[in-house]
């Protein structure tokens, strides 16, 4: 780092234990996100060197964050729901160290190596998984999908949150392999097909689709041609999939059955129901068990209550309409940063860090609609170092042009 100290040193060692640590354990990510705030606290403090950097993702995100906390504070469980706020939201704390402390691009390529080096022995692993059968790393039995294949975890020991974690991994390989023109490229390619399999591994229907949509879209942003090209190879491996693999077959029918996905439109229909009464400020945060008996579907089945599968809808329950347009504000702020720092960036890395956040961004948005990714720990770690690594792109590629 320029000119740096002890303090600046300590961030930056924080930001990287984060990076090579998330895809195995949340542990001493945590650990790397406190060491990385110590370290600018002390810098401000003891060396009068506030680094600070206003981003107009600021505006949206207090708005979500203050809002989420008044609407906590007039719930029937003030201090529980207070508490939650903060236990849920902390993790943007990682974006603001990425955007303010991170200067230089070797910083930034720093990050994103160790990031995909670790993630990358998690998306080996979670392969394994799948075809082996067997979980070493928590000794825990994997549920079996039928016809010899088994639902892969990862690291996490849950199937949704390794499969969001996987999705994030594919678009960043996928954005090195394309933006660096070199001869170790193959690397990514490698790990591009890697993370591939490991999110087909996970059957979770959410990351199935949000593949589908984001590939295409990923193609079609480079050229006309090149979308055409994915988006015909990608139905063409879907459609192989399906007819040769059974447990495929069943999973992918499953999206479109409605008598699976029962308990999700259920769900739904409470949550829309919760939120017709309290559309200002919502219920607060973590909530949602309070006043779901009041809401229940009337004979509707349930084969799980915890949350209303659907981030959208999370928002919308925890804290009204404005917290569910801060909350939306937030994300497509940080795709346009994305967006325009993958057109304009000179620097070839910027570019594939750009694009790399900006689609599994795109991803998440698009997993939401189906699935609590946001308020899950490990996701929502995942999901700020992506607008993290989204923001310094962007503030570097200004800087360089």
């Amino acid at each position: 780092m320029k000119n740096s100290s002890y303090f600046r040193r300590a961030t930056e060692i924080g930001i990287l234990l984060f990076a090579f640590s998330v895809p195995i354990s949340h542990v001493p990510a945590q650990i790397g996100i406190a060491l990385a705030v110590l370290g600018w606290l002390f810098e401000g403090v003891f060396r009068r060197n506030w680094q600070f950097t206003f981003h107009w993702f600021l505006v949206p995100w207090s708005l979500y964050l203050i809002w989420n906390f008044i609407a906590a504070a007039a719930s029937p469980r003030p201090a529980h729901s207070v508490m939650a706020v903060v236990d849920n939201e902390w993790p943007a704390l990682l974006m603001f160290m990425m955007m303010w402390t991170i200067e230089e691009i070797r910083v930034l390529q720093r990050v994103i190596f160790l990031f995909i080096t670790s993630a990358f022995v998690a998306m080996v692993y979670g392969v394994w998984q799948t075809v082996g059968g067997i979980e070493f790393y928590r000794g825990m039995p994997l549920t079996s999908i039928g016809y010899g294949y088994f639902r892969s975890v990862g690291f996490y020991g849950f199937y949704l949150t390794f499969a969001a974690f996987a999705m994030t991994v594919f678009f960043f390989f996928v954005a090195l392999a394309t933006e660096l023109k070199n001869r170790g490229r193959w690397k990514y390619v490698i790990g591009a097909m890697v993370s591939f399999l490991a999110v087909v591994g996970t059957f979770a229907r959410s990351i199935w689709l949000s593949l589908g949509a984001a590939i295409p879209l990923f193609a079609f942003m480079r050229n006309r041609r090149l979308g055409i090209v994915a988006t015909v190879g990608l139905i063409l491996l879907a459609a192989v999939g399906i007819l040769t693999v059974p447990a495929i077959y069943h999973r992918a029918l499953s999206i479109v059955d409605l008598s699976q996905n029962e308990t999700r439109l259920n769900l739904w229909t409470s949550a829309l129901r919760m939120a017709a009464d309290y559309p200002v400020l919502g219920v607060g945060q973590d909530n949602w068990d309070h006043f779901f008996e009041a809401y229940r579907v009337p004979g509707g089945f349930y084969d799980t209550t915890v949350h209303p599968h659907n981030d959208y809808l999370n928002a919308l329950i925890s804290s009204g309409v404005p917290g569910l347009f801060s909350f939306v504000l937030m994300w497509l702020i940080g795709g346009y940063v994305g967006f325009r720092a993958s057109q304009k960036a000179i620097d070839p890395f910027l570019r594939a860090t750009a694009l790399g956040g900006t689609f599994s961004l795109v991803g998440l948005m698009i997993g939401g609609l189906f699935q609590n990714y946001y308020w899950t720990f490990v996701n929502c770690l995942g999901w700020w170092f992506v607008v993290g690594l989204i923001l310094t792109a962007g503030k570097l590629s200004s800087e360089n042009r």
